[in-house]
């Protein structure tokens, strides 16, 4: 029946076969938690911020590394223009080849990251790659962590995570092909997830 169809199918890609911990070269990054890690093309992919250290005593990093998939290799880039302050459960998401934004997050000590969205423009090779905060007119997603922003082009959305004061389920949008560029909170109607922190969203 189905289920031996399902038992031969599984038993027919062994676990270890699907998975395996790549050995890396290169300038590799700390150790670290609450960071991102964004595709920003075929073969490269950019981890931004994160905490290091032990829970209570832990360090918020605002280090920029681009990781080469073919050649397996990291490296840290050294950014140019306005790059996001140190933090983390903040969420980032590509929105063009070799381009991505960061928004959001905590910076420590109870305090939460601005919420200006920032773009790391990659376009011009990564010996270039420039952080700058985007314009942006009128009223924002505000201050929250552990949320998630996604890129459905041309729309840039955020969903719920934690304001600070409390958990939320609110859905943000702001085209990348209005400008100026402003956010408009959407109205979902009534069936709506519930609020939540820490979650994921994909396209």
């Amino acid at each position: 029946g189905m289920d031996s169809k399902v038992d031969n199918a599984s038993a027919d890609v062994p676990m270890d076969e699907t998975s395996e911990e790549l050995e890396v070269f290169g300038d590799i990054p700390m150790a670290r938690f609450g960071h991102t890690v964004t595709l920003v093309s075929n073969s490269k992919a950019v981890l931004f911020g994160g905490a290091t250290g032990d829970t209570g005593k832990y360090i918020m990093t605002g280090d920029t590394f681009l990781f080469n998939i073919l050649s397996k290799s990291w490296s840290k880039l050294t950014v140019k223009g306005v790059p996001p302050s140190p933090r983390a459960a903040h969420h980032s998401t590509n929105v063009e080849q070799m381009q991505m934004v960061v928004y959001g997050g905590a910076t420590g000590g109870g305090s939460l990251a601005s919420d200006d969205l920032f773009l790391l423009d990659m376009r011009n090779g990564e010996e270039e790659a420039t952080w700058m905060i985007v314009p942006v007119v009128g009223s924002t997603p505000g201050r929250r962590y552990g949320h998630t922003i996604i890129f459905a082009k041309p729309h840039l959305l955020v969903f719920g995570g934690n304001t600070g004061s409390e958990p939320v389920n609110d859905v943000w949008c702001l085209s990348v092909e209005k400008a100026p560029f402003s956010w408009a909170k959407l109205n979902c109607g009534t069936n709506v997830p519930p609020v939540r922190v820490y979650h994921s969203a994909a396209l």
